[in-house]
């Protein structure tokens, strides 16, 4: 696949658009990435780029409302507010040598770095930490209530599900995004639960509706959080 950068300015919006290559595209589209905030294109491999690009012009207007509809950023900087289970919390960059401190009485983030340059860094990795910590134990504790297995629980940044599950010899291994450490912690919960149901339904069935609201109990709650703050834990540590 041949990739492509560029950066246009629309309404002095800057634009950072990449364009993507691909023999199995059909057509030309394009995709806002909330994670990023990056264009991307996807070109089909009969169409040059000068054609995609002109595609992108006539579109800038649907670019723009796009990148308008998604919730302010929260960059990792020192004094500013984070989303952190489901509430603001303030970053300050401190000097101790615990690299994390959190005040939930506060709402504060206590991170520790040595210079301003890494404080990004070190607030996604304190972040991804939590969530790896939260979501093993969650994941340990539903996987108990369906009498299943875990082999691995990951981490990651991704960038369309909150949480997969694939069963191998018996075995759940399951990824979630770490950003949700940043919901309420009823929402871990629920994604915890909602893919240990997976191990004993590997579908969307009532019967694993039925399992997940066995073990975790009314779903809509944090389903409907999801559903209309998701794009409020993209934000987080996304740059202006």
């Amino acid at each position: 696949m041949t990739s492509i950068s560029t950066t246009n300015i629309y309404n002095d919006a800057k634009l950072n658009i990449i364009y993507n290559n691909s023999h199995r595209a059909k057509k030309v589209t394009l995709k806002v990435n909330q994670i990023d905030r990056n264009i991307r294109v996807i070109v089909p491999g009969h169409k040059a780029f000068p054609a995609a690009k002109k595609f992108v012009e006539k579109n800038k207007v649907w670019i723009a409302h796009q990148l308008a509809t998604l919730p302010p950023a929260q960059p990792f900087e020192d004094g500013g507010f984070i989303l952190f289970h489901g509430e603001q919390y303030l970053l300050k960059h401190i000097s101790s040598p615990k690299e994390f401190i959190v005040d939930h009485e506060a709402r504060l983030l206590n991170v520790y770095s040595p210079d301003n340059s890494s404080f990004s860094g070190r607030v996604r990795r304190m972040l991804i930490s939590e969530a790896r910590a939260e979501l093993k134990r969650l994941t340990v504790y539903y996987a108990n209530k369906v009498c299943k297995e875990i082999h691995k629980v990951s981490v990651r940044d991704t960038a369309t599900r909150w949480g997969s599950c694939i069963t191998r010899n018996g075995l759940g291994n399951i990824n979630y995004s770490w950003r949700l450490i940043c919901a309420p912690s009823y929402v871990l919960s629920y994604v915890a639960a909602h893919e240990c149901a997976h191990l004993v339904e590997a579908n969307h069935s009532k019967d694993f509706w039925d399992v997940c609201s066995e073990i975790y109990g009314d779903v809509n709650r944090p389903r409907q959080w999801l559903k209309h703050n998701g794009p409020l834990l993209y934000a987080v540590g996304a740059k202006i």
